[in-house]
């Protein structure tokens, strides 16, 4: 499988790390989980129902309360955002 970021995402993992909500290690292995084994319980990795997209996911960052939303195409994954729980809740409430 293929990661590529959006410019969304990438704009939250940086408004994060400014704010040392998050370390940079912690989105990259979190990355890096999800592409060597999508399945694993700590990333609580789950479909969305989304009218407006049929292909949302999400993930959890382990330990952590930020979501990393995403579109999954099978053998490609478009990271789409990276949220804390209430944003991620807001986000996904008109969907």
């Amino acid at each position: 499988m293929k990661l590529d970021k959006s410019p969304r995402y990438k704009r939250g993992v940086k408004k994060i790390l400014k704010a040392h909500k998050l370390t940079q290690e912690a989105i990259v292995q979190t990355e890096e989980l999800f592409l060597n084994d999508p399945q694993t319980p700590s990333l609580r990795y789950h479909q969305i129902k989304c009218k407006k997209d049929k292909n949302r996911y999400s993930i959890s960052i382990p330990n952590t309360q930020y979501r990393i939303l995403l579109s999954n195409f099978g053998d490609m994954a478009i990271l789409v955002a990276l949220l804390d729980h209430d944003e991620y809740d807001k986000n996904n409430k008109d969907c």
